[in-house]
Formats: C-alpha cells, sequence, structure tokens
C-alpha cells in the first residue's frame, strides 16, 4: 500500500518554498501602499459609485433585480465592493425604505443619520475593493510564474504594484484598476491554458474575462485576442498539419474559445441580478450606451497639451491622446525597460529564448495594440482609460531588464561586480518604488520626470479628480464655528463636504452672468477653486477679475503643484 507520506509530503521542495514566499513578497508589495491611509481624500466619480453600490445593496435586498443595473459601465464588481462596504457599516440601509436615490437625495439621508458615515462607507468599500484586487494580483503572479519564470515574474509583479498610476487608480472606489486586473488575469492563465492545456486555466481565464467585462465594457477587448491566439497555436503547434488540414484540427482551435465564452457568461450571469430579470435587454443597454457614451464625448470642456477643447470632443484628430498621456503617466523605469526589451526579443536573448516568454510577449503585445486602437476611435478620452496597457508594459518592462541582467551575468565578471545583476534589479525595483511612494497617498500626481514632472504636467495635463480638497476642508474646519461658515467649492459633494462640517454649496461658478447668482456668490465666506478649473475655463472672468490681485488665504500644494486655492470673501 503506498504510504500516506507518499501522498502528503512532509517537506515542501526548495523551488515550492521560493514560489510560495515570491507570492507573498507580491501580496503584500501589493496590498500595503494600496489598504494603508484610505479615508484621506475622495474623488469626485467615487461619490457617484457609493451612491451606486447604495441603490445595488437596496435592490438586491428588494429582490429588486432590474434595479442592479445601475449604468452602462456596468460596474458590477466595483458595486459589490460598495455592498460589502455597506454590510460591514451601515447594513441597515436594506431597510430605509427609501428606494433608488440619486447622489445629492442619497447623501442627504446618509448624513442625516451621521455626517461621517459617507466618508466611513467609502474607505470600508475601497477596502475591499484592495483586497479582491490584491487576489487578482496574486493570481496574475502565478501564472506569471508558468510562463516567464520565478525571477522575471518577481521583477514585472514589483513594477506593477508599485507602478504610480495604477497605485493611485486601484486604492479608489473606481473602474479602470479592477477593469485593469482582471484582464490581465485573464490574458495569463489564458496563455498558461494553450501551454499547458489545463482546463482549471481556461476556466479561471473566462471567469475573469466575465469579470472583467462586469466591471467596463472595453473588456469585450479580450474576445478578439484569445481567438487570435488560439488560431496563432493552431498554426505554430500544428505545424505538421499545414499540409494535410482536416476541420476537427480548427475545432481543436475553436473549442477552447467556446468554452471561454461560456464560462464568462455564466459568471456574468451569476453575479449580475440584472440578467436574471430581462438578459436581453441588460446586455443590449450596456452595448448601445457605452457606445454612445463613448461617442458622445465630455458634457464639458477638458485640456489637453495645452489647450482647452470647450467642446470636450478628442476625436479622431487626437490619435495621440493616449501614446502622449502614458508617457506622462508612466515611469522612467518602464520606459528604459521597454527598450530593453524590444533588445532582448530582437535578438532572442534569454529570457526571450523561451517560446512561453515569446508566446507572453505576442499576447501582452496585440492586447496592448488593440485595447489602445478601440480607445482611440472613442471621442471621449481619459488618460485613464488606459491603464489596462499601464500594466502589459510593466510586465514587458519586468522582462526587458531580467533580459539586460542576464546579460551581465553573462559577462564573467569577478569580485564584488558579480552581484551587479542581483543590484541592478534591486536599484530597479527601488526606483519604481520611489517615484510612487513619495507622493503617498496622492499617488496620482505622479507625473513622468523624463516629460518634465510635475513641473510641465500642468502645461500639458488635465489636473486634478478632487485630491487636495479635503486639505481646504480640513483648513476651514479649524476656523471658529465651521458649522456656521458658507463656503462654496468646486467637487462640493463628496471631495470637499466628506472632511467638511459647515454647509458647502455646489453654486455653478463657471456660467455666473446674472445679479442674482453672483449676489448668491458673494454671500459666501469662501470660495475654494480647484486647478483645472482655470485650465478648462470653468469659472467666470468676473469671478477671475474679481480675485485677480488677491492673495489665497490657503494653498494646497502637491508634488510641487497647486491644486487648490482657498479666498475668504469680504
Amino acid at each position: 500500500m503506498e504510504s500516506i507520506n507518499s501522498v502528503y509530503p512532509k517537506t515542501i521542495p526548495a523551488r515550492k518554498w521560493g514560489n510560495l514566499l515570491a507570492l507573498a513578497l507580491v501580496v503584500v508589495a501589493t496590498w500595503l501602499p494600496r489598504g494603508l491611509a484610505l479615508d484621506r481624500f475622495v474623488t469626485t466619480d467615487e461619490v457617484l459609485w457609493l451612491t451606486r453600490s447604495g441603490n445595488f445593496y437596496y435592490a438586491l435586498t428588494q429582490r429588486d433585480y432590474k434595479n442592479t443595473y445601475q449604468r452602462e459601465h456596468p460596474g458590477v464588481t466595483v458595486m459589490w465592493a460598495g455592498t460589502l462596504g455597506f454590510l460591514a457599516r451601515y447594513p441597515q440601509y436594506r431597510d430605509s425604505g427609501v428606494g433608488q436615490l440619486d447622489y445629492l437625495p442619497f447623501h442627504d439621508y446618509l448624513e442625516q443619520q451621521s455626517k461621517a458615515l459617507p466618508l466611513k462607507l467609502l474607505a470600508t468599500s475601497r477596502a475591499f475593493l484592495v483586497l479582491g484586487q490584491t487576489l487578482v494580483i496574486a493570481l496574475g503572479f502565478w501564472y506569471a510564474l508558468r510562463l516567464i519564470g520565478l525571477g522575471a515574474a518577481v521583477v514585472a509583479f514589483l513594477l506593477i504594484a508599485f507602478d504610480p498610476f495604477y497605485l493611485g487608480l486601484s486604492r479608489l472606489l473606481h473602474l479602470d484598476a479592477m477593469l485593469s486586473s482582471l484582464m490581465l488575469l485573464s490574458l495569463l492563465s489564458f496563455l498558461s491554458f494553450l501551454e499547458k492545456r489545463n482546463l482549471r486555466d481556461l476556466v479561471v481565464s473566462g471567469a475573469a474575462a466575465g469579470m472583467a467585462v462586469l466591471t467596463k465594457s472595453p473588456g469585450l477587448v479580450l474576445l478578439p485576442v484569445v481567438g487570435i491566439l488560439s488560431m496563432n497555436e493552431l498554426w505554430v503547434r500544428h505545424s505538421k498539419y499545414r499540409k494535410n488540414f482536416h476541420m476537427h484540427y480548427l475545432w481543436d482551435s475553436a473549442w477552447p474559445v467556446v468554452a471561454w465564452l461560456v464560462v464568462a457568461a455564466l459568471v456574468m450571469l451569476i453575479l449580475w441580478p440584472a440578467l436574471w430579470n430581462d438578459p436581453i435587454q441588460s446586455i443590449l443597454n450596456v452595448l448601445t450606451t457605452a457606445e454612445s457614451y463613448a461617442e458622445r464625448g465630455h458634457d464639458t470642456a477638458v485640456f489637453f497639451n495645452g489647450r482647452t477643447i470647450p467642446s470636450g470632443n478628442l476625436g479622431k484628430s487626437y490619435f495621440y491622446f493616449y501614446p502622449l498621456t502614458f508617457l506622462w503617466r508612466t515611469t522612467p523605469v518602464v520606459l528604459l525597460g521597454l527598450a530593453a526589451a524590444m533588445i532582448g526579443f530582437a535578438l532572442r536573448k534569454p529570457p526571450f529564448d523561451r517560446p512561453s516568454v515569446q508566446a507572453t510577449v505576442f499576447g501582452l503585445t496585440m492586447l496592448a495594440a488593440l485595447f489602445t486602437l478601440a480607445l482611440t476611435l472613442g471621442t471621449k478620452k481619459f488618460d485613464r482609460y488606459l491603464l489596462p496597457v499601464h500594466l502589459l508594459a510593466d510586465l514587458l518592462a519586468g522582462l526587458g531588464w531580467v533580459f539586460v541582467a542576464t546579460w551581465l551575468g553573462r559577462r564573467n565578471l569577478s569580485g564584488v561586480y558579480r552581484l551587479s545583476p542581483a543590484l541592478l534589479l534591486i536599484l530597479v525595483i527601488g526606483f519604481q518604488m520611489a517615484f510612487s511612494l513619495v507622493t503617498f497617498p496622492y499617488y496620482l500626481s505622479h507625473y513622468n520626470p523624463l516629460m518634465g514632472g510635475s513641473r510641465k504636467a500642468p502645461q500639458v495635463m488635465q489636473i486634478g479628480w478632487g485630491e487636495g480638497l479635503d486639505q481646504a476642508a480640513r483648513y476651514l474646519s479649524e476656523k471658529p464655528d465651521p458649522e456656521k461658515l458658507k463656503v462654496v467649492s468646486w467637487y462640493s459633494e463628496g471631495p470637499f463636504s466628506y472632511f467638511f462640517p459647515g454647509p458647502s454649496s455646489s453654486i455653478p461658478i463657471g456660467p455666473l452672468r446674472t445679479d442674482k447668482n453672483w449676489s448668491d456668490f458673494l454671500k459666501n465666506d469662501y470660495v475654494v477653486l480647484y486647478i483645472h478649473q482655470k485650465q478648462r475655463g470653468l469659472y467666470s472672468k468676473r469671478i477671475e477679475a474679481y480675485l485677480s490681485g488677491r492673495k489665497p488665504e490657503y494653498s494646497v500644494w502637491i508634488n510641487g503643484i497647486e491644486y487648490v486655492r482657498v479666498y475668504a470673501l469680504p
């Protein structure tokens, strides 16, 4: 009889221990800079997603499955994180009887329960989303181990963990970071399936793809990528069939895509109750409304590359939007790593001499190209929409740096110089960490120093999403009787109001044309202006003239950029 020790060995092989320790390192590096200080500031879109999460949670508990459709994004994974936040912080919301609310009545209701409740709910929901993304990244790392090896996987995923743009967005109750994490996992697990033909990998890939689409509809770009990878695998691995081709060889390539689609559809059906109610209409709403949303462009002016575009229309003439914003949002470490990767891949030098690495590079590059193309065709453009490409680029850059380190290691260096490959990789990770952690917790204030950094960024990039208004609110909260102060602030609901005990106003500062609006404006004690208001021309010339020459009572500077000015009104 087979001994129990042969089935359950007492010792784990050293290689397994190394993999597990590397996994633990990646998990800690992913969670730690994201999981701290989640209540420090608020971005404006999170106010909307907290509201939608409340509506989603309420609809679930009332079995009103139709109303689990909140937006065309559709943002389901984000709303599940928000639902967990409600369950942890305010489960009795299900008994409130308020129904489906817009964000202003929703926040009025929460603040009636407790002024601090919205921020607590948001921070807790963020924590659940950070935890979910950490698990997704951990799974992605495990698949990368198989495809590119331990050293390359560790370097690549530490570059991802400390990518300042991804780091900043992955702390928020928002869509793009979760979409990016899930798309990366889906791609890597599908590549692993093609390598090993393990059905479990195909299930993981399909499930991740389904959740990616439930997060944001651009996740559909995974479908043509998976199809192309399957056909490529048939062409490369079954070359002996090219002369005597039979239809069952084509099925050998097609069935994984069919199974992948089935798994993705099942996961979507399980996680989104709106599909239980009316699956066809829900899907049509996502596809048609999302297309219209992308084609419509912005509702207000935007600032890009030194220009204010009043229409907000960034159509095909701005084809360079994403390449340029990528350069601004990435780091020198990633750009140099990408250059090294191109050289190493062209020369087929280690680690690019391995077929699994070559297949991984092909998959990463193809997904990055198709995703960028799809976004470029849209009229509405934001730098954060390209975040999935940043993760793909980080992984490629990690391979590039491993190529450089391997090349150094083969130079027959002696003495202390033999440590140069390891020292190089440590410095690479250290610099990536420095670029991000120096801006804690305002990671989104990072701009690539090779492009001019924070000194030049306001001349090119639209700055700010609400960061810094928290500091202005805290400053005014220290005034005598802050509850009696009347303040008009940009992004009043959330980024400012969550941190200010008094009544904040959302008077439209831009089109102040009537005497009544002007007199209402002057009744406030303070006005809080935000950096991109001036970039986008979103406050009137009358206000600009009125405040010109006046010194702000308080300014908020983040990473060398003045985000906020607080003016006292006489």
